[in-house]
């Protein structure tokens, strides 16, 4: 399968087209294609195809577009699209894009140039130029995204044609190249190198006033559309001509390629630029943000050290979305470029030697010239770095030890860190801890969504969807999407679905948002003793968790408790706070317990014991709001055993207890199973 832009969109498998015939089905096709592997946002697509005022379907417009477009490349083939946090992705070898093949043919003229191999030079950038087939994507309606695309690709085009043209005069092609450039002066009348090169064309072959000639009419042209004199490059070369200069070999508009051994930058693309687009209803996190912006537009603590924010928080807390906004506040500081990836993924970790190989990619390292070997990849990017002012947001990272071989070592660079799991180690960080959004910002982002006055007019029902959201963005984005999807559901009826607390989760699932995905990612992650006791803490009726009531729940020492419970802790499913007589105090999020207690009655579930009929009721989980004689209440030992009453958070004035769990003993200091094999 192939995809190509240079020219009419199109795409090819063997000898057939599958090119979409609905145009937004196209430019949904085109931007996923032109971000190759890279997340592409829903909010960039909708403002791409309906612009500033997209109708109120637009969201369900653009799930049936992908549901096309995934039809059309099916699920197993070379190309499929990704459904990712936030946006889509198209996965598929860059080998099957034509523009990755010409800015790599493209990538590889510049570098013969500099290495003073002419002929090599050109026949690279011929390839590349024979691959354009008319105006890139001309068969597209492109909206603003799409056009500025566009428009660097041309630049691209263009680029990639000036240099094919200096390398046909350093093999002294000079007569060859006069008509061709005549043709060009026609349609880009404005063009000052195409002046400069048909002036020394004209010169090298003994056409010495035509040359002069050029150079005047080039000057009627400018005084008379602009009010503006020759640049004074091309004011000197008219000089040289005038004197006769003998070692006049071709225009001197630019400066020569540095011979220094540094890596070719991508020709057509001045700098990589490859953040992700911010969010246009990013709401709060003012003060963070100014934080984070001073760090980065200022200079490094140490003079010499790269600086690195590492934000974590909660899964769905919004640390990538503050991330990539703040990326964009500061970007103008990095003037040579910015990098994104994303090490998360759905499934293994991204491999740091992979993620390696497409930064040096972005940066202008032909295929050829990048390492096998991870470690001498690392010091190919930071020697490519090293004069450099770049930015790098690596997002969902798993550890210090893959975020490591990424770092730039200049001063002045700096690094952007999401994770879900605590770095206070990484040495020389500024940690950021995210909490969720306060009540106001959250009516706010709420608001944005789907719309002030919709929002105003129900105002009590949005509080209280708020609150039941427990402030975290991504649950507010789900219940909003959702709410905007259904112009006909009331806020207030949805407040109601959402006080049901087994079925809240489902409701804060729209497409590709879904608070419930968020978590697991964080759940598969842990280790079993960390599941065990996350899992029982679904049990607790408060969100204030002790030592003693986990090792009541676990049935293990205090101590081992602790470490389990600092370990989630360190995963952000749980916070720390210290607490009196310095004791640290421990919380869950409302939404993250109810998730924990899904997970205990799927694990019930799996694991549970048949049992006769008309006692199966009693092995299943049951909410205390349905009844308290749903669980009898414990034995007054029970509740010594187990720590006291304060140990079974939930036993209230209705007689409703969460599940007793006997003990169970240690083995070598660590709680022995609970629950599954």
């Amino acid at each position: 399968m192939e995809f190509r832009v240079l020219g009419s969109l199109q795409v090819v498998d063997d000898t057939s087209e599958l090119t979409p015939s609905a145009a937004k089905v196209r430019a949904v096709l085109a931007m996923l294609v032109l971000r190759h592997n890279q997340i592409v946002s829903t909010r960039e697509l909708i403002d791409e195809l309906w612009g500033e005022r997209p109708p109120p379907t637009a969201l369900p417009t653009l799930h049936t577009y992908v549901y096309k477009l995934r039809k059309m490349l099916g699920t197993s083939g070379p190309a499929t699209v990704v459904t990712k946090p936030y946006g889509y992705l198209l996965a598929t070898s860059p080998e099957t894009i034509d523009v990755y093949r010409f800015e790599r043919l493209v990538a590889d003229g510049w570098s013969a140039l500099e290495r003073q191999e002419p002929e090599h030079a050109t026949e690279a950038l011929s390839q590349a130029l024979a691959l354009w087939r008319g105006p890139a994507l001309a068969n597209l309606a492109a909206g603003e995204l799409l056009s500025a695309q566009i428009t660097r690709l041309e630049e691209s085009r263009l680029r990639a044609l000036q240099l094919r043209l200096d390398a046909d005069l350093r093999l002294g092609r000079h007569r060859e190249l006069i008509s061709e450039l005549k043709e060009l002066i026609a349609t880009y009348p404005l063009n000052e190198d195409f002046y400069a090169k048909l002036m020394t064309a004209l010169y090298q072959v003994g056409r010495r006033g035509e040359a002069l000639e050029v150079f005047q009419n080039l000057r009627q042209v400018l005084v008379g559309q602009l009010g503006l004199e020759p640049s004074p490059a091309l004011c000197r070369l008219q000089q040289r001509l005038l004197s006769g200069d003998p070692a006049l070999e071709q225009p001197d508009l630019e400066p020569r390629p540095e011979a220094a051994p540094r890596a070719p930058e991508r020709a057509g693309a001045a700098k990589p630029a490859q953040l992700p687009g911010d969010i246009a209803d990013f709401v709060g996190r003012e003060q963070v943000g100014d934080q984070i912006a001073a760090v980065l537009s200022g200079p490094a603590e140490s003079g010499t050290a790269v600086r690195v924010i590492c934000i974590s928080g909660m899964p769905g807390v919004g640390g990538t979305a503050l991330a990539v906004h703040t990326a964009h506040r500061v970007r103008a500081g990095f003037p040579a470029g910015q990098f994104f990836a994303e090490l998360g993924g759905e499934g293994a970790p991204a491999d740091p030697a992979e993620v390696l190989a497409g930064f040096l990619r972005a940066a202008g390292i032909t295929p050829g010239d990048i390492p096998a070997d991870r470690d001498e990849r690392s010091k190919l990017f930071r020697t490519w770095c090293s004069d450099r002012q770049v930015l790098i947001v690596l997002d969902d990272a798993g550890g210090a030890a893959q975020i490591q071989p990424l770092l730039p070592g200049s001063a002045g660079c700096a690094v952007i860190v999401t994770s879900r799991f605590g770095l206070h180690g990484f040495a020389g960080a500024h940690m950021v801890e995210l909490d969720p959004l306060s009540a106001g910002e959250g009516l706010e982002l709420l608001a944005r969504i789907i719309g002030p006055a919709r929002l105003e007019s129900e105002r009590i029902a949005a509080e209280q969807i708020v609150r039941l959201c427990g402030r975290l963005p991504l649950a507010l984005r789900c219940a909003g999407s959702r709410l905007a999807a259904s112009q006909g559901l009331t806020l207030t009826k949805f407040a109601e679905r959402l006080e049901d607390p087994r079925s809240r989760l489902s409701d804060l699932c729209v497409a590709d948002l879904d608070v419930r995905t968020a978590f697991r990612g964080t759940y598969e992650r842990l280790a079993e003793p960390e599941r065990s006791l996350f899992r029982l803490l679904g049990l607790l009726q408060t969100p204030h968790i002790t030592t003693g009531q986990a090792g009541a729940l676990l049935g293990c020492a205090p101590d081992h408790a602790e470490r389990l419970l600092a370990r989630l802790a360190d995963c952000c499913l749980l916070t720390a706070r210290p607490g009196p007589l310095g004791e640290v105090r421990y919380a869950i999020h409302e939404l993250v317990r109810l998730y924990a207690r899904e997970c205990l009655e799927r694990e019930l579930d799996t694991y549970a014991e048949p049992v006769a009929d008309g006692h199966a009721g009693e092995h299943r989980m049951a909410e205390p709001a349905r009844g308290p004689a749903a669980i009898p209440a414990p034995a007054a030992g029970d509740v010594e055993r187990h720590g006291g009453a304060d140990a079974l958070a939930g036993g209230g004035q209705d007689g409703s207890y969460p599940l007793p769990v006997p003990s169970a003993e240690c083995v070598n200091g660590g709680a022995a199973r609970v629950l599954g094999p």
